[in-house]
C-alpha cells in the first residue's frame, strides 16, 4: 500500500538520521491509535535508509505479563558482547550500558526501533530511560512506537516520557484524509473511509478485500482475505494467530514443518510477514480479527501445540505460562508460574513477578511441601512490594503455618520479622513491634545470620520511626556489624537508612550516612531501600522546614520507586507529597494527590492521606472537619509512632484555636511528658514540631540547647513576628498568617487577614477578623467571594455535586470529595436530573458549566 500523506513526518526522520550521521543522536516518538501506520511508517524510512547505516529492530509484545527485555532479544545483527548477555545470566542493569555500546558501533549511524512500547516490561522501559538521558552521545536514532490510548494516567511509560531530553522529536500520525482515502480506492473510496475514518490499516484492509467485499467490521475484512488463500496457509494464519507479536521461526520448525511454503501465500496478499527468524502479521488487529474467528476448542488445540514446541525447546517461562493457559494445562501452569515470577522478579518487573505469583499460589497445594514455606515467603515479599498489603499478611501466616509445621525456627523467625513489616505497612504499631521481638527470639538461639541482622534492623527501624534515636543506633550498629560479619550488603543498606535518618532529623545537613545507605542499596539491587533512603531524606528536610530540598527529595524518590516498580514507596511517596502541597498552600494539588491513596485500606499511605485530608479540612474549615480528625486520632494512636501523633496533635490545636474551643492542652502535656521522659534530646527528635504546637496551646516550652528548626524555636521563644518572617521564607503560608495573628498591632493582623483570604482558610479568617473587632481595629474589606447563579433552585450541596459532574469525577470520587456515601452522591445526581427537567449526565454537566460561567 502506497504511504500517503507521511512526507511531513518522514522529513523529521530524515533530519534526526543526519544529525546521528554527525554524531548528535536522537529520540523519535511516533504516536497514534492503532492501525494508523507508526509501523509503516518506520519501516519506509528504514528501506530508505538501506546501505547507509544500519536497522536494530525490536518489539513489544502484547502479553498478559510481559517478557523482560522482550525487544532486546529479538535484534538481529548485534555484538558478540551483547549476544552474550542475550544468552547468560545477566541482570537488566548490565545491558544498559551494552546496548549503548552498541549504538556507538560501526556501521555508523544505528536506527534502533522498539515497536509499540505501550507492552514493554519494566526492565524495557527502564533501558529506553537509560538510552534517551544518553542518546545525543551517540551516532544513532532510538524511534519508539506506541498507542496514545493504552497510555493511561498510571502507565510507566509516562516516566519514560518524563526523562526524555529536549531534543526529542514527537510525532502523532493522523487518520488519512478523504482525499487520499480516494486515492487508494477509487469507487469504493465514500463507502471506505465512511467505515474507517481514514485509519490507514482499515483502509488497506478494505481495499485489499476487493470490490463488493466490503464487510461491515475489520474483523470480516481479514477473515475475508483470509478464507481466498489455501487451507493449508489458513492453517498457518490460524497457528500465528494465538501467538502475541511474533513467533519464531524455528519454534514454527517445530509445529508444523514446511511452513515456509504455506507462507508464501499469505505473505503475497499481506496479512503477515516474514523474516529469516521470524513469522507476524503485519497488523496486531488483523492476528486478533483470526484468532477472534476460532472457536474456543481450535484455539485450545492451537495453543497446546505452541506449547509443547516452547516446553521442548526451554522456552521464556512466562511465554510458557501463558500458552499454558491458552491450552488449558493447568499442570503446566502451576509448574512454570513460579519460574516466571522468579524471572521477572530477578530483572525488577515487580508487577509481572506479582502478577506470577499470584497465580502461582493459586496451586500451593500442588507444592512440595518441604518448599512451601518458602514459596509463600516469596508470594508475600512479592505483594509487599507492589502494595498489596492484604495478600502479602495472607501469604506471610501460610509461610508461617508451613514453616511451624516443619519446626524450622529459623525460617520462622525470618516470617515474623516480614510480619512485623506488614504490620506496620497497615498502621499497626503494637502489633509490629510485638512481632519483631518475636522474631529475635527465634533467631538469636542459632548465632549469627543474616536473618538475625534483619531482625535487629527491623527494630532499628521502629525505633526510628516511634523517635527513639537512642534506641534505633543500638539495634542499628548490631544490624550493621552483624550484617558485615555475614557479608550481607543488602541488610547492611537497611540498617543503615535507619541510623542516617536519626542523624538527618538530628542535622539536616548530616547526609552523609543516608547517601552511603542509597548508593550501597542501589549497588546491589536493593531497590526498596534505595528508594527508602532518598524518601527519608526528604522527610529529614520537611522536619527542619526546608521545603525546595524536600520537594527535590521527593520527587527524586518518586522517579526511582517508579522506574523500579515500588509501588508500596511510591504510594507513600504521593501521600508525602500531598503533605509538602499542603504546606506551600496548594491545597487543591495536595486534595488531588491525597484523595486516591486515602482509599487504599490498611496502608501507611492511606494514614498519612488521611491526615493530609484532616489538616485540609481544618484550615479551609470544612464541615467535616471534626470527623475526620476522630477518624486520623484513632490511627494515630494504633500506629504509636512519633511521626503520626506530632501532625494530628498539631491539626487538633489549630481547629481549637480556630474555632475558640478549649485547646487539647492535657493531651499537649502529656506528649511533652512523654518525650522528655524517654530520653536525653528528645526535643530535637520532633525538629521543634512539638515547640510550635505547645507554643500554639500557649504552653511555653523551652527547647534549651537542643537543635530544632528556627520557626519552631521562635514560636517557643514568643517572637511570633520572627516566626512569621521565617515561615514565610519558607513559603508555609499558612503558618505565617496564623503566627502573624497571635500578635496585636493592626499591620501584623492585616499581613494574616490578607494572607488567610488568599488561602482560602475561612476559620483563620475569622479568627484574625474577630481579633481586630475586638481590638478595635477597622476590618478591611475583602475581594467579594464570587455568588452562584442557581436559576433552578438547586440546593448549595447539589450544586457542589453538579459542578464536579462537570469535573468528570466518578461517583466514588465525588463521594470522597464531599464526605457522602456513594448512594446519596447517585441521589442527588437523580434529582438534579429531574430539577433541571434533563434527561442525560451529559445534558446535566452542561447545564453545570453554563452555571459556573454566571
Amino acid at each position: 500500500m502506497e504511504l500517503l500523506e507521511r512526507d511531513t513526518q518522514l522529513g523529521h526522520l530524515d533530519a534526526a538520521f543526519h544529525g546521528a550521521a554527525r554524531g548528535t543522536g536522537r529520540v523519535v516518538l511516533v504516536a497514534g491509535e492503532p492501525g494508523i501506520g507508526k509501523t509503516s511508517l518506520v519501516a519506509a524510512f528504514a528501506s530508505r535508509r538501506e546501505g547507509t547505516g544500519r536497522v536494530l529492530w525490536g518489539t513489544c509484545d502484547d502479553l498478559i505479563i510481559p517478557r523482560p527485555l522482550g525487544p532486546v532479544r529479538d535484534l538481529n545483527g548485534v555484538g558478540a558482547d551483547l549476544l552474550r548477555a542475550l544468552s547468560g545470566d545477566s541482570t537488566p542493569a548490565d545491558f544498559h550500558g551494552l546496548v549503548l555500546a552498541e549504538l556507538a558501533a560501526p556501521p555508523r549511524p544505528t536506527l534502533l526501533v522498539f515497536e509499540d512500547v505501550q507492552w514493554g516490561d519494566q526492565a524495557t522501559l527502564d533501558l529506553i530511560t537509560y538510552l534517551a538521558r544518553r542518546i545525543e552521545t551517540v551516532p544513532a536514532v532510538l524511534v519508539l512506537t506506541y498507542r496514545e490510548g493504552e497510555i493511561g494516567s498510571k502507565h510507566p511509560f509516562h516516566a519514560c516520557l518524563g526523562a526524555m531530553p529536549a531534543s526529542t522529536v514527537h510525532l502523532s500520525l493522523a487518520p488519512l484524509s478523504p482525499a487520499a482515502v480516494n486515492r487508494l480506492a477509487g469507487g469504493e473510496a465514500d463507502a471506505i473511509y465512511a467505515a474507517t475514518k481514514g485509519n490507514p490499516f482499515f483502509v488497506s484492509e478494505m481495499v485489499a478485500a476487493g470490490p463488493g467485499n466490503v464487510p461491515p467490521s475489520v474483523a470480516h475484512t481479514v477473515a475475508a482475505r483470509a478464507a481466498r488463500i489455501s487451507e493449508r496457509s489458513r492453517m498457518l494464519l490460524d497457528l500465528v494467530s494465538v501467538v502475541p507479536g511474533r513467533i519464531s521461526a524455528a519454534l514454527l520448525d517445530k509445529v508444523m514443518p514446511g511452513w515456509p511454503d504455506e507462507a508464501a501465500e499469505a505473505e503475497q496478499i499481506g496479512l503477515i510477514h516474514v523474516d529469516s527468524n521470524h513469522v507476524a502479521f503485519r497488523h496486531e488487529l488483523a492476528r486478533h480479527a483470526i484468532e477472534g474467528r476460532l472457536t474456543s476448542v481450535r484455539r485450545r488445540h492451537l495453543s497446546k501445540k505452541v506449547l509443547h514446541a516452547m516446553l521442548e525447546s526451554g522456552a521464556d517461562p512466562s511465554d510458557v505460562v501463558y500458552h499454558a493457559e491458552a491450552a488449558g494445562d493447568i499442570d503446566t501452569v502451576a509448574s512454570f508460574a513460579v519460574h516466571a515470577a522468579r524471572q521477572a522478579s530477578g530483572s525488577s518487573a515487580n508487577r509481572e513477578a506479582w502478577a506470577h505469583y499470584r497465580r502461582a499460589a493459586e496451586f500451593s497445594d500442588r507444592w512440595p511441601k518441604s518448599e512451601r514455606g518458602g514459596l509463600f515467603e516469596e508470594v508475600a515479599v512479592a505483594a509487599y512490594t507492589v502494595n498489596e498489603i492484604s495478600a502479602a499478611l495472607d501469604a506471610v501466616r501460610a509461610a508461617i503455618s508451613a514453616h511451624t509445621g516443619a519446626g524450622d525456627t529459623l525460617a520462622m523467625g525470618r516470617c515474623r520479622r516480614l510480619l512485623s513489616r506488614l504490620h506496620w505497612s497497615e498502621g499497626e504499631g503494637v502489633k509490629a513491634r510485638e512481632e519483631a521481638h518475636k522474631a529475635v527470639d527465634l533467631l538469636e538461639p542459632h548465632g549469627e545470620s543474616a536473618q538475625l541482622a534483619m531482625a535487629y534492623s527491623n527494630l532499628s527501624q521502629l525505633a526510628m520511626l516511634a523517635g527513639r534515636h537512642t534506641e534505633c543506633r543500638e539495634w542499628g550498629q548490631r544490624a550493621i556489624d552483624m550484617a558485615i560479619s555475614v557479608g550481607d550488603d543488602s541488610i547492611r543498606a537497611h540498617a543503615l537508612v535507619n541510623v542516617g535518618v536519626v542523624r538527618a532529623n538530628e542535622d539536616p545537613d548530616d547526609q552523609a550516612v543516608l547517601v552511603e545507605a542509597h548508593d550501597l542499596a542501589d549497588s546491589v539491587g536493593a531497590y526498596f531501600e534505595a528508594a527508602r533512603a532518598l524518601l527519608t531524606r526528604s522527610y529529614a528536610q520537611l522536619v527542619w522546614v526546608r521545603p525546595v530540598e524536600a520537594q527535590e527529595y521527593a520527587e527524586f524518590a518518586a522517579r526511582y520507586a517508579r522506574e523500579h516498580e515500588v509501588d508500596m514507596l511510591l504510594s507513600y511517596g504521593t501521600a508525602f507529597t500531598a503533605w509538602l502541597h499542603l504546606q506551600k498552600g496548594n491545597w487543591a494539588e495536595a486534595e488531588r494527590l491525597a484523595l486516591p491513596e486515602s482509599r487504599a485500606d490498611g496502608t501507611v499511605s492511606q494514614i498519612l492521606a488521611l491526615i493530609v485530608l484532616a489538616k485540609l479540612a481544618v484550615r479551609r474549615g470544612d464541615p467535616d472537619a471534626r470527623e475526620r480528625l476522630l477518624r486520623v486520632r484513632k490511627n494515630a494512636d494504633r500506629s504509636g509512632e512519633l511521626q503520626r501523633h506530632l501532625p494530628v496533635l498539631e491539626a487538633e490545636v489549630e481547629k481549637a484555636l480556630l474555632s475558640g474551643t478549649p485547646v487539647p492542652s492535657e493531651g499537649v502535656n502529656r506528649t511533652i511528658a512523654e518525650l522528655l521522659a524517654s530520653e536525653p534530646g528528645a526535643i530535637s527528635r520532633s525538629g521543634g514540631q512539638i515547640v510550635g504546637i505547645a507554643a500554639l496551646a500557649g504552653i511555653h516550652l523551652d527547647p534549651g540547647t537542643a537543635a530544632i528548626a528556627a520557626p519552631y524555636a521562635a514560636m517557643g521563644r514568643g517572637e511570633w513576628k520572627n516566626a512569621a518572617r521565617l515561615w514565610g521564607g519558607a513559603g508555609w503560608g499558612f503558618e505565617r498568617s496564623l503566627s502573624l495573628s497571635m500578635l496585636d498591632d493592626e499591620e501584623s493582623l492585616g499581613e494574616a487577614l490578607e494572607a488567610a483570604r488568599g488561602l482560602g482558610a475561612r476559620p483563620l479568617v475569622e479568627r484574625i477578623t474577630g481579633r481586630m473587632r475586638e481590638l478595635g481595629m477597622p476590618v478591611p474589606r475583602g475581594p467579594r467571594p464570587a455568588t452562584r447563579a442557581n436559576p433552578s433552585g438547586l440546593t448549595a450541596r447539589q450544586v457542589d455535586v453538579l459542578e464536579l459532574v462537570a469535573q468528570g469525577l466518578s461517583n466514588s470520587d465525588i463521594a470522597n470529595h464531599l464526605f457522602l456515601s456513594v448512594r446519596t452522591v447517585e441521589h442527588h445526581v437523580a434529582a438534579i436530573l429531574m430539577k433541571l427537567q434533563v434527561t442525560s449526565r451529559s445534558e446535566a454537566v452542561r447545564r453545570a458549566h453554563e452555571l459556573e460561567a454566571t
